[in-house]
């Protein structure tokens, strides 16, 4: 395989991380930070116990029209997190998706605000690869759980590989499309860290397209090991998926890079560039329960203009 692209291949004063290289300041407001944590508490609340719900309705929805409800209440509990936030944000990239089709979903992993970004903009049924602890924390693990989340069980890598076999026959049969960070963990420093390839093993044996996504700007929310949080807009970068039903596992290399250098490169014309700026419209309380609009609808600024 070759080196993936690392910090030497930006741009001359470009982090490949696309964010500042210093560290957001200790001065997050203290008012703002209970605010939002204190939303999350509530929100986990209101809407968890309503995905749990969702799973009564198998008998009359099937076990994907169950779990689609389940994904519309994660989605209004996702889009408040980054209302409660005060973080506007917008997406590029739609237009290389086709809003029928089912994808793997693979970005880069910059902070606990990446999932709510990913899951408030893509007008796609998701599911994600999360870690086994998730599965324990009360209502939001079994409200996730609840939604068909691959659990990994990063200390047993027989048991990793398990999930990732029942997930297999799982997409096989119910394809839906998946959200999965290939660095395995949140960056503790803002760069793009070298990818695990199993994620991306699974999509080659699904035979599911990978669309690589640059997350932009929530490293800067709450940094890894900070509770505090400091609003500023985001953005969600689309690159092109990469066409997987020909690869076989010998070609789980070529795709890590392919992916690394399309997540690296985004990174790099975002920080170069002031797409971080182009909105500042926070969307608004009641929005958060509107279903999430079309791939190719300009929705309240969400997509930059032209």
């Amino acid at each position: 395989m070759k080196r993936p692209v690392g910090k030497k291949d930006a741009p001359q004063g470009v982090s490949i991380s696309g964010t500042k290289s210093e560290r957001p300041n200790s001065g997050g407001s203290i008012i703002r930070t209970i605010w939002v944590w204190l939303n999350i508490v509530i929100w986990t609340i209101l809407t968890g116990i309503p995905a749990m719900l969702c799973m009564l309705l198998i008998p009359f929805l099937g076990l994907s029209g169950a779990q689609r409800c389940t994904w519309r209440c994660s989605v209004v509990f996702f889009r408040l997190v980054l209302w409660s936030s005060a973080c506007p944000y917008s997406v590029m990239g739609l237009e290389n998706l086709d809003p029928n089709g089912n994808y793997f979903f693979a970005g880069n992993h910059e902070s606990l605000w990446d999932v709510p970004l990913i899951f408030a903009i893509l007008p796609f049924w998701l599911i994600s690869v999360a870690k086994k602890s998730l599965r324990m924390v009360p209502i939001f693990g079994w409200a996730v759980a609840a939604g068909g989340t691959v659990w990994i069980d990063r200390k047993n890598s027989e048991r990793a590989r398990q999930s990732m076999d029942a997930a297999e026959k799982s997409l096989r049969s119910r394809p839906r499309s998946v959200l999965v960070f290939p660095e395995g963990t949140r960056t503790p420093d803002g760069e793009l860290q070298e990818f695990k390839k199993g994620v991306l093993i699974l999509a080659i044996q699904s035979g599911i397209p990978v669309v690589p996504m640059c997350v932009c700007g929530t490293y800067q929310v709450v940094v890894k090991g900070s509770k505090r949080i400091h609003p500023r807009p985001l953005r969600l970068m689309i690159g092109k998926p990469i066409e997987t039903k020909d690869m076989t596992y010998d070609d789980r290399d070529t795709l890590s890079q392919q992916v690394y250098e399309q997540i690296a490169k985004m990174k790099a014309e975002w920080k170069a560039s002031s797409l971080e700026s182009d909105n500042k419209h926070v969307e608004s309380f009641f929005h958060c329960f509107v279903p999430t609009a079309p791939a190719d609808s300009k929705f309240w600024g969400r997509l930059p203009p032209p």
